[in-house]
C-alpha cells in the first residue's frame, strides 16, 4: 500500500466567505471541474453532503465515486471518498483570510492505494498529471470566487 500526498496554494482576490460559497455549491462542480461528468447529491445535512460523482480518472477510466463533503464554514471543505477506486482518498480546501481582504486557498489531496492503483498513482504524481489537475481545480475555484466578489 502506498500513500500519495500533494498540496498546492494560490491567492484569491475574494473574502473567505465568497470562496467558501463557491466550494459549497455542489451542483456547480461539473461546470467548474472538467473531469467531473456528473454529481448527484444523495443526502445533505447541516455541514455534510453525500454525493455520487462520475469522473474521469486521468484518462484511464471513468469511475463512479461515492463522496462525502464536510463543510466547516468559512475555513475548510473536506472531500472524502466513501466508496471508489482507492483504499482511501481525501482532498481538502483550506481558506486562510489575509490582512488585505484576499484569501490564501490551499488545496491538498492524500490518496492511499494498493496494487496497480498504487503504482499508477505514483507514476501520475511523478509525471505532474495530478498536480496539473489540482492546479486546474484551484484556478477554477479562484476564477469563480473572484467573479462572485466583483459581482457583489
Amino acid at each position: 500500500m502506498r500513500t500519495l500526498r500533494l498540496v498546492i496554494a494560490t491567492t484569491v482576490r475574494a473574502a473567505p466567505e465568497q470562496v467558501f460559497a463557491v466550494l459549497q455549491d455542489l451542483p456547480s462542480y461539473p461546470r467548474l471541474f472538467r473531469y467531473m461528468h456528473d454529481l448527484r447529491v444523495i443526502e445533505q445535512r447541516n455541514h455534510t453532503a453525500l454525493a455520487e460523482i462520475t469522473e474521469d480518472l486521468f484518462g484511464l477510466m471513468t469511475a463512479s465515486v461515492l463522496t462525502k463533503f464536510t463543510f466547516d464554514p468559512p475555513r475548510r471543505v473536506t472531500i472524502e471518498q466513501v466508496d471508489g477506486p482507492f483504499v482511501r482518498a481525501v482532498g481538502w480546501f483550506d481558506l486562510e483570510p489575509q490582512d488585505d481582504g484576499t484569501t490564501r486557498l490551499v488545496h491538498g489531496v492524500e490518496i492511499t492505494a494498493s496494487g496497480i492503483m498504487g503504482a499508477i498513482g505514483l507514476k501520475l504524481l511523478g509525471t505532474g498529471i495530478a498536480k496539473a489537475r489540482m492546479t486546474e481545480e484551484l484556478q477554477a475555484v479562484k476564477r469563480a470566487a473572484e467573479q462572485l466578489a466583483t459581482s457583489q
